[in-house]
Order: structure tokens, then C-alpha cells, then sequence
């Protein structure tokens, strides 16, 4: 069976809900808090993955911001913890909105 990379880059943004909602509980926050996520992606197809289908991710991991990192140092002073994913080339940061 082939993988279009249209169905890659959506098993790409499943394993990333997966991914933010582990650490949701990790950071000790609810299920049903609003969150913010910033991320950083060295890969480009994750980085394309989390651009096409940003909207998706944001609603399922209920974040009422969800994008790229522009600054880490202004992210970090905003309160935001940072997890990684060295396998998918991912970093990424959340918080309590």
C-alpha cells in the first residue's frame, strides 16, 4: 500500500495531538483547559503537516493559539513549558491560556 504524502501529513498531525495531549497531562493540566502552543519543527514535512492542518490540531488539543515559536525566549517568559520529539525532529511549547 502507498502512503500519499497528503495521508502522511495527517498521520503526522494525529501523532502530534497525541503528543500535546500527553504532555497537557504531564504539565498537570486538565482535559478541558484552553491551552496556547507554540512549536518548532526541523523537518519540513512535520513543519508543513502542522501548517496545513494547525486548525485541526488547535481544536482537538483545545488551544486557542496554535503556531510557530517566533521567539523562544519571549515564549519561555510567557510561561510556556517546553517538550520534545527528537524521532519526529519536534519541539514544542503549551501553556494554561
Amino acid at each position: 500500500m502507498y502512503i500519499t504524502p497528503e495521508l502522511r501529513r495527517e498521520g503526522l498531525a494525529r501523532e502530534v495531538i497525541r503528543l500535546i495531549q500527553d504532555a497537557r497531562k504531564s504539565d498537570g493540566l486538565h482535559v478541558s483547559d484552553r491551552i496556547t502552543v507554540r512549536w518548532d519543527a526541523t523537518d519540513p514535512d512535520l513543519a508543513a503537516a502542522l501548517t496545513e492542518h494547525g486548525q485541526l490540531i488547535a481544536s482537538e488539543v483545545l488551544a486557542d493559539q496554535f503556531g510557530p515559536a517566533t521567539s523562544v525566549a519571549a515564549d519561555l517568559a510567557a510561561g510556556l513549558h517546553e517538550h520534545t520529539e527528537p524521532d519526529l525532529g519536534l519541539r514544542f511549547w503549551l501553556a494554561r491560556a
